[in-house]
């Protein structure tokens, strides 16, 4: 998976801008970055960026790559 060298346009679920950030993994989408923000900004009182999006993503990812492995850290 290479990172992502540019930022990608997309547009959150009340049509504000919305922007993939540079350097995330092929694997986060515009539509995942849109997903997430639209799950999580109820519990926020912050406005959620795209950054703040891709960062809850991948940390996911990284516990989900630690659980599935089987072996403890």
């Amino acid at each position: 998976m290479s990172p992502r060298n540019q930022n990608l346009d997309c547009t959150t679920e009340d049509d504000a801008p919305c922007i993939v950030p540079a350097g995330v993994p092929d694997w986060i989408t515009a539509e995942l970055i849109e997903r997430t923000i639209a799950v999580w900004q109820p519990y926020y009182d912050e406005v959620l960026t795209p950054e703040d999006a891709a960062t809850m993503i991948a940390d996911v990812g990284r516990l989900y790559q630690a659980l599935s492995s089987g072996s403890p850290p």
